[in-house]
């Protein structure tokens, strides 16, 4: 998973949540293990799935107004401060199948 600051850009999507005390589950890994999550303090931060771009990695997008923490069990928290971001899934070269394919977190 790819957490990026998003261009400046329309902030009215359809659909904005503000993320819950116990925090939003960005990305479940394949095996249902090394769930990503976003977490943040009551008022300061709200999310949305309903983003589209040109790469079709996007799966979400978050406005913090506050610093606001992505959270996974094998590699632990980082902050992300203030600020608007696309939330991608990873993507890579597979060579045995001659294409792409997610990245099995």
């Amino acid at each position: 998973m790819k957490v990026l600051p998003e261009r400046p850009g329309p902030s009215a999507r359809p659909g904005w949540r503000d993320v819950p005390p116990e925090g939003v589950e960005l990305l479940r890994a394949e095996a249902g293990r090394n769930t990503h999550s976003l977490v943040a303090e009551p008022g300061t931060c709200r999310w949305t799935r309903n983003v589209v771009d040109d790469t079709l990695l996007a799966i979400g997008v978050f406005e913090a107004s506050e610093v606001v923490y992505l959270l996974h069990p094998e590699h632990g928290a980082s902050g992300c401060a203030p600020g608007t971001y696309v939330v991608r899934r990873q993507r890579e070269h597979d060579r045995r199948r001659g294409g792409t394919r997610y990245v099995a977190d």
